[in-house]
């Protein structure tokens, strides 16, 4: 008999009308989610339906909900490693365009990712001495681990920090309505002086920046340093800049990272490639049990 998810979920009555209770919710406990010798880890593999799975590991194509449920799936569509047309699809429908993703700014983090290989003590000596605020980026290796007592090298501390903007700032304008949220936009102090942002919030006589590049709080204001909207085409002229806040001194740029909504939801489609699969001698036990809680 076919294990329909909804099916063990109570029947009640809704506006006269007989309706399964979609308010239930049910989860999987954390020391189940843990537990190594419940799953076996499988891979996606391309254009791959979870109904497709379920038939074939379970013989039951209805039970594919075990898979949803065990891989904290709340999204039955997008929580699923989705295939390359699908996800340009999505790309395009939640950002606006390809160009909005790649180019638009989600966060920074801590790029210790590209730059696995040591430095010597020499050289790490000669860049803390430059700056000594640049020492939190590495950490010593040893020689013998056990004694741990002096370093013959540096690595880049492997810990995955992150900022949810590098820089923010606040730009007095004539008008600043027109400007879309989220959108880039170009500062321009005069033809030699210019930089980016994206707009976190703007109204008639301010627009605030984040995500800022190059020269964009700092330069000579004249009666033609201006504000330009990508998408909004939005153009204003400004008189003052305030800084608000800087995450990321200058001199410590080279040691983050931009990443943009498509590399932020590339990295998510990743993820979602590897999925646990519930052992089948568990899957008659979880069906039951859901039920009797349901009910």
């Amino acid at each position: 008999m076919p294990e329909r998810y909804f099916e063990k979920f109570k029947l009640i009555d809704y506006a006269n009308t007989v309706a399964v209770n979609l308010t239930q919710r049910s989860v999987v406990l954390n020391s189940v989610y843990s537990n190594p010798n419940l799953y076996y880890l499988y891979d996606i593999k391309p254009y791959e339906r979870p109904d497709v799975i379920a038939d074939e590991y379970y013989q039951d194509q209805y039970m594919s909900w075990i898979l949803y449920l065990t891989n904290k799936m709340v999204d039955p569509y997008y929580d699923w490693n989705l295939d390359q047309n699908t996800f340009d699809a999505f790309i395009v429908k939640k950002y606006g365009s390809y160009e909005n993703s790649v180019s638009k700014i989600k966060y920074f983090r801590n790029n210790w990712y590209t730059q696995p290989d040591a430095i010597s003590v020499s050289q790490y000596n000669t860049i803390v001495s430059a700056n000594g605020s640049l020492a939190r980026y590495y950490t010593p290796t040893y020689l013998d681990e056990t004694k741990n007592t002096v370093p013959n090298g540096y690595v880049r501390k492997r810990e995955d920090w992150q900022y949810n903007t590098n820089r923010v700032a606040s730009y007095a304008v004539a008008n600043g309505l027109a400007f879309v949220s989220d959108e880039i936009v170009n500062v321009t102090f005069d033809a030699n002086n210019t930089g980016r942002g994206q707009v976190s919030f703007s109204n008639s006589s301010t627009v605030i920046l984040q995500h800022l590049f190059d020269t964009t709080t700092t330069g000579t204001i004249t009666g033609s340093s201006y504000l330009y909207g990508r998408e909004s085409k939005a153009n204003t002229v400004f008189t003052a800049v305030t800084s608000l806040a800087n995450n990321i001194p200058s001199s410590e740029t080279t040691y983050w990272d931009a990443v943009t909504y498509f590399q932020y939801e590339t990295e998510i489609n990743e993820r979602n490639k590897s999925i646990q699969v519930l052992d089948k001698r568990y899957s008659t036990q979880i069906s039951k049990e859901l039920k009797r809680l349901m009910k």
